[in-house]
């Protein structure tokens, strides 16, 4: 499930674990059981244990005190809800953030675009296509807003892992998106931010067909 690198034992397990999930080595309704799990990546039950309580914040896995940990299984109805949200809130968001978004706050934005078009693995593409939203709306002003949208993208990185796996030519159009985006917030054009994630959105929605 990955190779171990510089970081802490508790990151290592996350990120092993999140990279099996978003690439489907461990799939919905796979049971994560500590002890196992520990054995497997050598280390204590201790990270293990933390790694879990991180990953169910974020909704990739669920916790039940008499089950455990099981991996979260995605649906065709919340694909559905997530997204209304999403398309409701992040046009809210894009039109903040076009407005208010200062010089530095558009260097980070690129920063994380650089770092996407350089990742080689699609679980990290994933996730750094989270960040890059998230730091785009983090010009918006509005930590309520935010608080409510890093929910909802933590949720859809399972969903954005599945379009990918099942199109993976998907990954390019994304790209064209973000750039666009990145244009768009320089000419503070409100509107054509608006439009472009209106777009942008609908991609993950229109390629998966999952049964309920």
């Amino acid at each position: 499930m990955g190779s171990r690198t510089r970081v802490t034992a508790h990151e290592f397990v996350r990120e092993t674990l999140r990279e099996g999930i978003l690439n489907g080595s461990l799939p919905g309704g796979t049971r994560l059981v500590q002890a196992d799990l520990a054995a497997q990546l050598q280390v204590s039950t201790t990270p293990v244990r933390e790694a879990l309580r991180d990953l169910a914040s974020e909704g990739q896995i669920e916790l039940d005190a008499h089950r455990g940990a099981t991996v979260h299984q995605i649906s065709h109805d919340e694909l559905e809800e997530i997204y209304e949200l999403r398309m409701m809130l992040e046009v809210m968001a894009m039109r903040r953030a076009a407005k208010r978004i200062t010089p530095a706050q558009l260097t980070r934005v690129r920063t994380v675009l650089a770092a996407m078009q350089a990742a080689p693995q699609s679980a990290n593409w994933v996730m750094l296509n989270r960040d890059f939203h998230l730091t785009i709306y983090e010009a918006a002003d509005s930590p309520r807003l935010l608080s409510i949208l890093r929910t909802l993208l933590d949720t859809s990185v399972m969903y954005v892992s599945a379009a990918l796996e099942s199109t993976p030519n998907i990954r390019k159009q994304a790209s064209i998106d973000h750039k666009r985006m990145v244009e768009v917030l320089v000419q503070r054009d409100a509107e054509g931010a608006v439009r472009t994630i209106q777009d942008h959105l609908e991609i993950p929605r229109s390629i998966l067909h999952l049964d309920t």
